[in-house]
């Protein structure tokens, strides 16, 4: 038989007869294995002529993509990954075994199709390069939104590149970790360069010198002197001596460019792989997974969870400070909970935190601090059923606010807090429950 076939790896089975069909809809035929065992019999067999493969990663026997590491370079077939988990782990695994398509489920069919017609149009073996585990940076990339799938797949094809990249996203949304994730799995030593001080046209020549992997922070804040030293000194990607280039920026890169403060010509030629990352308000789904990551990351053990209505406050908040508020915000609800194993209730988080908007930008207006007690007054006088507050609910509530903001510049660090201020731990914990 001439006809190309393609080996489905799907436990199920309804799925995979569908996937069967769009598979004859594309001019080939199926073989369908509902295990990673019967895959590799299928494979080993000799009596298909198979052209590709589609794995499903969440197996019964194995996961997909351990099944796909080991096996031997000459049943290595171009291959299309369906799961039902897009994290970023899985991406850049699947992409530095040689996957070219990483669908999640539900799956979009004509996606796959599209993908299908690719691998069979051009079929490209996969590297037999092994794959490292991913670094420790990944699993600190926390979510699941539509808006980051498409994140997770550029960051995973820029792992497997030399090419430059660039990393947009505003302040907060984890620019600086994507850059690590794709330095971590790019081999070689990595550093980061950071604009500023007398000598940065020298420093960068210095650091470009040395090759690796360079993380170029905010290149938007460039001097002219290091930009016209990188362009100078420019090694096209893959030439010896050519460091790997990993370039960030911020919200305010168009400006750079129109203003001419980044030269066009430098950020073309950085801007081969384009990484744009989500802000939070476009990724709220993502809520849930994230608070539990940073509970379980700034207290581990302590067994603590956000309420319904906690996670309901927080979606209803549009942290302009992107993923670095939210951290800042569960850390001052840990500081301000308390007991072990405890729910971390609405109002342990800062009172900014699901503030409406009328009132939030009066409260973010910088130095005006009447504004903000006005806005605090009207918000606290509506809430009052039993008539107008007393003054010393007032004053304890203000102090709570006052302590609540100072923990946010100090990481939720209360004896960070404490020492600065010149007063007891105890008196700040305290002030914080009120007492």
């Amino acid at each position: 038989m001439n006809e190309r076939q393609i080996l489905i790896v799907e436990d199920n089975r309804a799925l995979a007869l569908a996937l069967g069909a769009a598979v004859r809809q594309a001019g080939a035929a199926s073989v369908i294995a509902p295990t990673a065992a019967v895959a590799r019999r299928e494979l080993g067999d000799g009596s298909h002529a198979i052209a590709a493969m589609v794995l499903d990663i969440g197996l019964p026997d194995i996961n997909g993509l351990e099944f796909l590491r080991g096996l031997p370079d000459d049943l290595k077939l171009p291959t299309i990954v369906i799961t039902a988990h897009g994290e970023i782990e899985n991406t850049i695994a699947a992409r530095k075994l040689g996957v070219r398509q990483f669908l999640t489920k539900p799956l979009d069919f004509p996606a796959f199709s599209n993908a299908l017609a690719e691998v069979l149009k051009s079929p490209l073996r996969p590297d037999a390069e092994d794959s490292a585990k991913a670094g420790t940076s990944i699993a600190r990339f926390v979510g699941d939104a539509a808006a980051m799938r498409p994140v997770f797949q550029q960051i995973a094809n820029a792992c497997a590149s030399a090419d430059p990249v660039v990393i947009r996203g505003e302040s907060g949304t984890g620019r600086s970790l994507a850059a690590e994730i794709i330095a971590e799995n790019s081999g070689g030593d990595a550093a980061a360069f950071h604009p500023g001080g007398e000598r940065e046209a020298d420093d960068l020549r210095e650091a470009l010198a040395r090759g690796g992997t360079l993380i170029l922070e905010n290149i938007e804040s460039l001097g002219a002197d290091s930009q016209a030293a990188l362009l100078k000194s420019w090694v096209p990607a893959g030439q010896p001596g050519a460091p790997r280039l990993i370039a960030t920026a911020g919200e305010h890169l168009p400006e750079a460019l129109e203003e001419g403060a980044l030269r066009s010509d430098l950020f073309y030629r950085l801007n081969v792989l384009p990484i744009p990352l989500p802000p939070l308000r476009q990724r709220l789904e993502d809520l849930p997974a994230l608070v539990a990551h940073f509970i379980a990351e700034l207290a581990p053990g302590r067994g603590a969870s956000a309420s319904r209505a906690a996670l309901d406050r927080l979606q209803r908040h549009d942290w302009p400070g992107n993923l670095r508020e939210l951290r800042n915000a569960v850390a001052h609800a840990l500081t301000a909970g308390s007991g072990s194993g405890d729910v971390l209730e609405d109002s342990a988080f800062p009172p900014s935190i699901g503030t409406p908007p009328h009132r939030q930008s009066r409260l973010h207006d910088p130095g005006n601090l009447e504004a903000a007690f006005d806005a605090w007054l009207d918000a606290r006088f509506d809430a009052s059923a039993d008539g107008d507050p007393v003054y010393r609910d007032l004053t304890n509530e203000a102090e709570k606010v006052l302590i609540s903001r100072l923990l946010l510049r100090y990481e939720g660090k209360i004896s960070r807090l404490a020492e600065a201020m010149q007063v007891t731990r105890t008196t700040l914990r305290k002030r914080l429950r009120g007492e």
